[in-house]
């Protein structure tokens, strides 16, 4: 069942992509506009399809697999038409055929689309992204780091933290053209800017600390932003005296212990998160390792860190709740 309904939108797609060199005559475009309608028709009904069977009683392992295996098939089928249109070309430019392609790929969007939103549970947020949809949104984050770019000026941010800000969304960008960026991954670069545009929205004196620290709890553990913390605290380090050092390391290794990092997504999967890049360096700068050691211990026992998700916490108060850590006249709540 799966296979034949995949299999049926490929061979319409096929149709319209086989002959690249197709001339463009009126009957050609006739037929053409007739395939494309047939893709639109076939988009429509799979939905209706998706929706009356898979709302009903099927097993969440079958329905995974289902909506994945449907994830895969028409982003592959995206890729193909999107292939057949040249870099930078817009959607209201170009010749009739390429913009038959980009119909094409609006519905192959728009199923992808409705796979995420209707069964979002099951959707692999890690898969790649379509061609067409890294064009559409690359060119919205590329927008988005222009704007904050500016608002950061004015509002008087380092040049250097904002620098390494856009050199850090841009060279991601430029690697995805490569290798691919999934849907967790560009959902987690808009959430960053956005929240920085909404920072500085709402605050028309932020500093550029105040920056530094939304990014750092954001998790960005970019190379270039973690190399700017790294000068601006070893500048900071320098300028005091000898014996002025430790404290000013203190000062600032408790201030970032103070920010919760959020774990869910990294700026940059394969690198360690900027918590476990900036701290442990951090210490090192003392002038004596050993000393920084022992203060940063309780009883002999290192802190533990405290990195519980919500569900965590909430499992940790019902069990003091339970154990008679809270003593409470009121009903229960658990």
């Amino acid at each position: 069942m799966v296979r034949s309904e995949l299999g049926q939108l490929e061979r319409l797609i096929g149709e319209v992509v086989k002959d690249e060199d197709v001339a463009q005559s009126e009957a050609n475009l006739a037929r053409m506009a007739e395939q494309v309608q047939a893709v639109a028709d076939t988009c429509s009904g799979l939905k209706l399809k998706w929706v009356r069977e898979l709302f009903s009683g099927v097993r969440e392992p079958v329905l995974a697999r289902y909506v994945q295996y449907h994830q895969a098939g028409v982003t592959s089928l995206s890729d193909q038409v999107s292939r057949k249109i040249p870099a930078g070309l817009a959607e209201d430019a170009g010749d009739p055929i390429h913009q038959y392609y980009f119909i094409v790929l609006t519905n192959l969007e728009a199923l992808l689309r409705f796979l995420k939103q209707g069964f979002y549970k099951y959707f692999d947020g890690d898969y790649p992204v379509s061609i067409y949809r890294f064009r559409i949104q690359s060119e919205e984050i590329s927008r988005s780091t222009a704007e904050n770019e500016i608002a950061l000026h004015q509002s008087g941010v380092d040049d250097n933290l904002i620098t390494s800000i856009t050199t850090s969304v841009t060279k991601k960008l430029s690697d995805a053209w490569e290798s691919g960026i999934s849907y967790r991954q560009f959902d987690h670069i808009k959430s960053v800017l956005s929240r920085v545009a909404q920072k500085v929205r709402e605050n028309p004196d932020v500093t550029t600390i105040d920056v530094a620290h939304e990014l750092y709890g954001r998790n960005f553990n970019s190379y270039y932003f973690l190399q700017w913390y790294k000068h601006r605290l070893s500048t900071m380090i320098n300028a005091v005296a000898e014996n002025e050092k430790l404290k000013i390391i203190l000062q600032e290794t408790k201030a970032l212990e103070m920010i919760f990092v959020s774990g869910d997504v990294l700026f940059e999967p394969e690198l360690p998160p900027i918590n476990e890049q900036l701290l442990p360096w951090l210490r090192q700068q003392s002038p004596d390792p050993s000393n920084l050691s022992a203060i940063f211990k309780m009883n002999g026992h290192e802190r533990m860190p405290l990195r519980f998700s919500v569900t965590q916490f909430a499992f940790f108060i019902r069990l003091c709740y339970l154990t008679g850590c809270f003593r409470s006249t009121t009903s229960p709540i658990f």
